[in-house]
């Protein structure tokens, strides 16, 4: 099954706390072709990525820094949906960097609700969803936009 699930494109999920204006995740993803006992670096059958993301003074940034790419990038392996959760924000769109370069790729924002009704003044929380990125799993990235 895992060999399977490998052949799909990947999905990030990032989450803030609700409503957070300044903020810090991370995560990684270990990669190989699940013939080895065990995990290592160094062979030429593994990938090994360490994902961030931040959130401070309106400034969204989603990266990764790949170790031993090769691999991944030899199966093709790409990113192609990345969610944001817990942002304070209107829930506008915005232009989205990667690696620099403005992308054509839109942002999809929806307003997460409450378990508990929303009182007057607080602020809206949302979740920005990015789909068809087509990023190399195996490739270093960096992503930013404004809330």
């Amino acid at each position: 099954i895992s060999k399977d699930a490998r052949m799909t494109p990947f999905s990030l999920i990032v989450t803030f706390p609700a409503g957070a204006v300044e903020g810090e995740a991370k995560g990684n993803l270990f990669l190989d072709d699940d013939e080895l006992p065990e995990m290592k670096l160094g062979n030429g059958y593994s990938t090994y990525i360490d994902f961030h993301a931040s959130v401070k003074e309106g400034n969204v940034k989603v990266w990764s820094q790949v170790q031993e790419g090769k691999f991944a990038l030899d199966k093709g392996w790409i990113i192609d949906t990345i969610h944001v959760l817990g942002l304070n924000g209107s829930g506008a769109t915005a232009t989205i960097e990667i690696d620099g370069t403005l992308s054509n790729v839109t942002i999809d924002t929806t307003e997460q609700n409450y378990l508990y009704g929303q009182v007057d003044g607080e602020k809206n929380i949302v979740m920005a969803g990015m789909k068809g990125l087509n990023i190399p799993v195996g490739k270093s990235f960096s992503m930013t936009w404004k809330i």
